[in-house]
């Protein structure tokens, strides 16, 4: 374990002349000349997340609180872990609640080809009353006789039972209901992958955003160090032994920190909006991802990979969009098959059951029925079927083109995605190394540049080299636990 630089530093200090206005250290403001906020510490463990958080922003030039003003969601917890996060987006991200319509539509449109099979029973009544002007009383007379009531009056009524039942139609139907029930699961195929997909949307932002507040954390704590060698090269200007244009070089090293610090910030700012979208919540949401990375500062975790043949087993067994290809070139295949029965013969049965009045006042009822067997044997149909097999069948050439291209493409995924944990993992470890040579290098030339011993570029040279190594490693870190995630992703059990 390195030592703290700072009680280095300021041991060296002490013993330099003191500034004019060394009585009183500098102070965080607005202004682009003011210090950093925190005493510098500089140690293998990277400063604490809170750190980047607790500063106004921006942390120089003029705060814009108003901007960045954020409220609480109820029952959204101020700080989140990734599960719980996941959770949230799963039930309010509104693409998933699309997709769970367009479940229910397919459903529907699957109860609907059912309705072919089914019998279609009817019942219906009429009752009619007539009147007919015109008529002479002699006709009226006779005609009262004859039936009882009035002159150019009618009633009639009726009732009747129908029933219509399809019997045979080659398999037409049972081939569209496949259709329709392959179509519906592979939608519901697809809905379980958009849920996976805003699982790894929101493990992207979650990470992110875990990123930029350590990123502006380590930011603020470069600066505090830019800061130590600019008050070095004062010490030795007021010496004499550096000459007074060598603070210029030094300054415009601090202010590009603070424009670092600054635009690190900025994207913090950024990423938490996203965060909070990605979790279906309002852009002004106060809501934060809790580190579940900070033991990756000291040692990396074990892989446990598994080898790529079974990842992929994995992955053919769990990939949802896997599942809704295969879904598709089935119900395609169920379609042709439908399409094929377009001019199949068709035996239907239909019976009715009928009561009706048979005299002109609407009385004398009786019964009447019927059964009746239909076959349809389609001749010519002007090319309908031809066309429709046609279709019918470049469906299932493109279903099955893009089975093959999702087959693929899940190979791709899985490789990569092993690769890139490997790789992750192994600049982890060589970033870690880098981040502590580099505070060693730098507290070695700041103790030699203030011993006269070492020059202001090598000076420079090793404060650029501890901001690569902390920007590096703080990197390494969230795009190893990203890629974590991404691998989950890729094998489909990034919900498990």
């Amino acid at each position: 374990m390195v030592t703290i630089l700072l009680s280095i530093i300021c041991g060296a200090l002490a013993q330099s002349p003191a500034p004019a206005n060394a009585s009183s250290a500098p102070q965080p403001a607005a202004s682009p000349d003011a210090a950093p906020r925190a005493t510098p510490t500089v140690s293998p463990e990277l400063p604490p997340i809170e750190r980047g958080l607790s500063l106004p922003y921006p942390a120089y030039g003029s705060p814009q609180p108003q901007v960045i003003m954020t409220r609480r969601q109820a029952n959204v917890p101020a700080v989140l872990t990734l599960d719980a996060a996941t959770a949230i987006a799963i039930d309010r991200v509104p693409s998933l609640a699309a997709a769970r319509a367009q479940v229910a539509v397919e459903d529907a449109a699957l109860q609907l080809e059912r309705t072919g099979l089914a019998p279609d029973l009817s019942i219906a009544a009429d009752a009619k009353h007539s009147y007919t002007q015109g008529i002479s009383d002699a006709q009226a007379t006779a005609s009262q006789a004859a039936t009882g009531s009035s002159a150019g009056v009618g009633q009639s009524n009726t009732a009747e039972v129908s029933l219509a039942q399809l019997i045979f139609d080659g398999g037409q139907i049972r081939a569209k209901i496949d259709a329709a029930r392959l179509t519906r699961d592979a939608t519901l195929a697809t809905y379980r992958r958009s849920a996976q997909t805003v699982a790894y949307d929101v493990a992207t932002s979650y990470y992110a955003v875990l990123q930029d507040e350590r990123t502006v954390a380590v930011d603020d704590q470069l600066l505090a160090q830019d800061v130590v060698s600019e008050n070095l090269v004062r010490a030795k200007i007021r010496a004499g032994t550096q000459a007074g244009a060598d603070l210029s070089t030094q300054l415009s090293i601090t202010a590009n920190a603070r424009t670092t610090l600054v635009s690190a910030q900025g994207t913090l700012q950024n990423d938490r909006v996203a965060f909070a979208t990605a979790l279906g919540l309002d852009a002004d949401i106060d809501v934060l991802p809790q580190d579940d990375a900070q033991g990756f500062q000291t040692e990396s975790p074990a892989l446990n990979l598994p080898a790529y043949p079974g990842a992929l087993n994995i992955a053919y067994a769990e990939r949802p969009d896997l599942d809704q290809a295969r879904l598709t070139l089935r119900s395609s295949e169920a379609s042709l098959r439908a399409a094929r029965r377009g001019l199949s013969p068709s035996l239907s049965l239909a019976a009715d059951k009928a009561l009706g009045s048979t005299s002109p006042g609407g009385g004398a009822y009786l019964n009447s029925g019927s059964v009746a067997l239909d076959l349809s044997i389609p001749v010519y149909d002007q090319g309908v079927t031809r066309a429709n097999v046609a279709s019918s069948r470049a469906e299932v050439a493109v279903s099955t083109a893009d089975a093959a291209t999702t087959q693929l493409t899940i190979q791709q995924d899985v490789r990569q995605a092993l690769i890139a944990i490997v790789s992750d993992r192994s600049t982890l470890d060589s970033s870690r190394a880098a981040y502590a040579s580099g505070i060693e290098a730098l507290r070695s030339t700041q103790g030699q540049y203030r011993a006269g011993v070492s020059t202001l570029p090598a000076l420079i040279q090793a404060q650029a080299t501890l901001a690569s190594a902390a920007t590096n490693i703080v990197n390494a870190i969230y795009t190893l636990r990203l890629a974590q995630s991404n691998l989950r992703y890729a094998l489909g059990t990034i919900l498990q």
